[in-house]
């Protein structure tokens, strides 16, 4: 290639100066707390290095919490944290999923319970995603709920549950036992002999995030547990986002970004590469606009599972092509690049809907019309 374009005045500055810069004082906890630039993440699954991730992320949880009333700040907030540590990123929206569940609640206990787990050394997960994206297609829910004189005995299996092994109480999904439409979150605390956490999964990428499987066995929970329900679609009576919303979008930018910024450097000794930063660079704005414009807005002005979609795409093109500069050195498993592909898989099965998977499954087969896969 012979061409060397002139990169435009926006791709001079770091898009993670673009994300923090709203606020200084973010950027400069995030800086001290990044993962070193280097060196991939480390991907220990054992407990101690579990709960040593989540003692490091309180002082984050705190300035979390802080920016609940403001939607675009919390979205650019996840967008910075997983431009450093996608792991870190992703545990922390998995308290925030379980704190807002609970937060909607009509239990007059509920609110005990979030400053309970406000405290940062009481970390909380959650365990929803077999109502969504996951074991959609077996017949009999994973978790069910019998009812009992003094409240529910709950049994199965939650199948994914981040930080499980170090987390105090979980918020999970439970269907009746006898009428599998209706549906139940309840709180779940984690110090029962009858809750058994397994071991850490071992993932393509994120293995630090110790997620692994709960299983449940006659659990007895009372009304203090019940948070919403029993109803048809509890999760949307919960008034929560669904699986595929703007948080899980603001990770996949937040990861774009890292990578789109780790090119720009190498166009300093590749000039070449300038043509292709300045593409991707030009894509994640104009998405990270799209994101900003839907955390403000109500109804169809942005289409959020396109958005979604787009997000993905992006970070899984721009991934690869980071691994195509490297060439040989970036196919080592320990590579950056190599990290970067893995993970951004991620967001091809993590909280993606059966309607945005098909998308992804239309665009890799290139067949132009979207079909329905049963979801």
């Amino acid at each position: 290639m012979s061409q060397n374009p002139k990169k435009s005045a926006s791709n001079n500055v770091r898009l993670f100066d673009q994300l923090t810069s709203w606020n200084l004082e973010l950027r400069d906890l995030i800086e001290d707390l990044k993962t070193p630039a280097q060196t991939p993440d480390d991907q220990s699954t054992s407990p101690e290095s579990i709960q040593e991730r989540l003692n490091r992320l309180g002082s984050l949880v705190v300035i979390e919490q802080s920016l609940l009333q403001r939607p675009t700040d919390h979205l650019v907030f996840y967008g910075a944290a997983a431009y450093r540590s996608l792991t870190d990123a992703f545990v922390m929206t998995q308290r925030h999923a379980a704190l807002r569940r609970i937060s909607t609640s009509l239990n007059p206990k509920a609110q005990a319970i979030i400053g309970e787990h406000s405290q940062v050394g009481r970390w909380i997960s959650v365990g929803i995603s077999h109502l969504t994206t996951s074991r959609q297609h077996v017949r009999e829910p994973s978790v069910l709920a019998g009812r009992t004189l003094n409240g529910w005995t709950v049994s199965g299996t939650v199948p994914w549950v981040t930080a499980a092994s170090c987390s105090d109480a979980l918020v999970i999904a439970a269907c009746d036992s006898e009428e599998f439409s209706k549906q139940y979150l309840f709180y779940l605390p984690m110090n029962s002999s009858k809750v058994i956490c397994g071991p850490s999964m071992e993932l393509m990428a994120l293995s630090a995030s110790g997620t692994a499987q709960v299983d449940l066995l006659e659990v007895e929970l009372t009304p203090r547990e019940l948070l919403h329900g029993p109803c048809e679609n509890v999760l949307t009576a919960s008034h929560g986002a669904g699986a595929g919303g703007l948080q899980t979008t603001a990770l996949a930018l937040g990861l774009a970004a890292r990578v789109i910024d780790a090119i720009h450097e190498k166009c300093e000794w590749i000039p070449d590469l300038a043509v292709f930063e300045d593409s991707f660079c030009t894509r994640w704005q104009e998405l990270f606009e799209r994101m900003k414009l839907a955390s403000v807005t109500v109804g169809t002005q942005v289409d959020q599972g396109e958005l979604r979609k787009d997000a993905n795409d992006l970070v899984m093109r721009v991934s690869q092509a980071s691994l195509a500069i490297d060439k040989g050195a970036g196919y080592l498993a320990n590579s950056l690049a190599s990290k970067w592909v893995r993970e951004s898989m991620f967001f091809l099965v993590w909280s993606c809907p059966q309607t945005i998977a098909t998308k992804h499954l239309c665009e890799l087969s290139r067949f132009e019309t979207a079909i329905n896969l049963g979801g």
